[in-house]
């Protein structure tokens, strides 16, 4: 079924309860019941998507209320009110955000902890504005002269919740909630195709509260009176409850979650004092018999029985190799690596490290295990700032850039340790790294413009092509999680060619692959030379790197011990002893 037929009926159904159920009570419970599971999407779009825990939502909820309350009694239009709390909550979201931006898991909740308890403690001790325990009355909320009363704004509420939902759906098939759920995955990995990490978790953290803030002034003047006893802490677990209950990340996990948090206490009204207990065991039972919760769980179900979309290998795709067109200018000297030290409390894990890449190269980095070879991998791609040294890229000193400022410069990477986003498809994950070349913005994105579609359909083309580069176009729609351990390596290269590097790092690329699957990486590292992309090779397979590498660096305790091509690497003394062995290099077949 299409989803704008699903929204019609949705729409229908909304506008007839009234009439279904003409009693007020009931007409109150479906307001509350919508502008709870509002809320509850918010805080999914902060929880699921972004992967960032929020145990404060009952503030931005209380804010909400009070500035949209404290600004229509003050005479201001009740619709501009609400326009200007959203605001309000927006801000409040983005300075949290910006106050927690280093914390992480429990360090993370306790922020957003006092933040809601702050809240709470000002909606009660600053009577003068807020009324206190006793509370704002206000006055029937009107839309352009136009009285709201219990049904009409019970249609209002379920407009907005309408409009909302196809909102934040639209955001989630989007580039938007792609980054977001890969930000949620892996920061690192996100960072390196050049998603800004700090300015999305901000973005969040911001839509969530200002939706949030939407339930809030909703829920305000439903009955044009409320107090402070409505935002305390354990309304805040309520809204979390909802969301891991529900399905944390699902589409349709807040309509269940709410279902569940709004409805049950309405039939176990005697059993109030026991709320947070009965709650408390609910959100333990799903965590450990569905720790994806109730829709997570059933779409884990129909995953296992639905087959995989399979793509077809067009001519065109064959032929992808000719198709990508972001080659480095030959010749060029493109990266200087000045004597690069990199210190961790005393212990130098790279030590004055130099070195150069010319053109499109493939220039191999070895050495035994703890020579620093991963450090400056990291170092390069600015996952760690040097303690000394400088690195050099097109005579721009980088040596400070984040990864995403390296991405957005030419460089990125892929990683010893997996870092594909293993929830998202083949393609999707291939999508992201065009995350620096995307030009719609928000609002085009959440509306699903044309030229959004456009945007779409060009990428999923040119994703495809990279897929096929890679021999992998095949899976396309399979969830990457479920791909064996060396296609999962050539999706991560192919997510990384989407950034259109000059320079792509590989490290380890044929960790944990099968030998058909070693030749295929081979063969992927030589036609990215051949169209112009410079290769930085970590690997311990010496086939490959005697194979593929023009030059080879070699490090030993964070030293370069060694440097030039493979025949002068075979046969160096220091790097027998502490790398070869003379017995393996006899066994290396060079085939340049």
């Amino acid at each position: 079924m299409k989803k704008w037929l699903i929204y019609l009926l949705i729409g229908v159904g909304l506008f007839l309860f009234p009439w279904i159920f003409p009693s007020s009570y009931y007409v109150h419970l479906a307001q509350g019941f919508l502008y709870t599971y509002i809320v509850v999407v918010g805080l999914n779009l902060l929880v699921g998507l972004s992967g960032q825990l929020s145990l404060g939502h009952a503030g931005f909820f209380a804010i909400g209320a009070y500035a949209t309350a404290i600004l229509n009694n003050a005479g201001i239009p009740f619709i501009l009110s609400l326009l200007i709390g959203m605001g309000i909550c927006a801000l409040a979201g983005f300075l949290v955000a910006m106050l927690s931006l280093r914390a992480k898991g429990p360090y993370l909740a306790m922020v957003t902890i006092a933040f809601g308890l702050l809240i709470e403690i000002i909606a009660n001790r600053w009577v003068d504005v807020t009324g206190g325990p006793a509370g704002l009355y206000l006055q029937e909320p009107d839309v352009f002269g136009f009285k709201l009363g219990v049904v009409e704004y019970y249609w209002f509420i379920g407009i907005l919740t309408l409009v909302i939902t196809i909102l934040v759906d639209n955001l989630f098939t989007s580039r938007y909630g792609r980054t977001f759920r890969a930000m949620g995955n892996s920061e690192v990995a996100a960072a390196t195709v050049g998603v800004n990490v700090r300015n999305w978790k901000v973005l969040a953290f911001g839509l969530s509260a200002c939706i949030a803030g939407i339930g809030g002034a909703l829920f305000a003047f439903q009955n044009a009176y409320f107090n402070s006893d409505s935002f305390t802490f354990d309304r805040s677990i309520l809204f979390l409850v909802g969301v891991i209950v529900g399905g944390s990340g699902t589409r349709l996990g807040p309509v269940v979650g709410t279902l569940i948090i709004f409805l049950l206490p309405q039939w176990v009204q005697s059993l109030y004092d026991y709320h947070l207990l009965i709650f408390g065991g609910i959100l333990l039972f799903s965590l450990i018999v569905l720790p994806d919760g109730i829709v997570g769980g059933f779409q884990r179900l129909l995953k296992r029985k639905r087959a995989v979309k399979s793509t077809a290998i067009s001519t065109e795709l064959k032929e992808a190799s000719t198709l990508v067109t972001w080659a480095a200018e030959k010749s060029q000297t493109a990266l200087q690596v000045e004597k690069v030290t990199m210190e961790f409390d005393g212990y130098r894990a790279v030590d004055e490290v130099s070195f150069e890449l010319k053109g499109p190269e493939v220039r191999g980095l070895i050495g035994p295990n703890g020579s620093g070879k991963s450090t400056t991998v990291n170092v390069l791609t600015g996952v760690y700032v040097p303690t000394g040294g400088q690195i050099l890229w097109n005579n721009r000193n980088v040596t400070s850039y984040a990864p995403h400022q390296m991405a957005t410069s030419g460089i990125t990477r892929t990683f010893q340790n997996l870092q594909l986003f293993g929830e998202l498809t083949v393609l999707q994950n291939v999508m992201l790294g065009f995350h620096l070349h995307y030009q719609t913005g928000f609002l085009s994105n959440v509306l699903h413009t044309r030229s959004y579609w456009k945007e779409e359909a060009a990428f999923t083309q040119e994703a495809l092509r990279l897929l096929a580069f890679v021999g992998m176009a095949e899976k396309a729609f399979e969830t990457a999680a479920n791909l064996s351990y060396g296609e999962q390596r050539l999706v991560e290269i192919a997510r990384a060619m989407a950034v259109k590097p000059q320079i792509l790092i590989l490290d380890e690329p044929a960790a944990g692959a099968s030998q058909f699957e070693v030749e295929k990486i081979m063969k992927v590292i030589r036609n990215l030379k051949n169209i112009g992309i410079s290769i930085i090779l970590v690997e311990h397979h010496m086939e490959i790197v005697m194979n593929v590498c023009d030059t080879i660096t070699v490090l030993d305790f964070g030293r370069k011990i060694a440097e030039g091509d493979p025949a002068h690497i075979q046969s160096h003394p220091q790097v027998i002893e502490a790398y070869l062995g003379g017995e393996e290099v006899t066994k290396l077949v060079v085939g340049k």
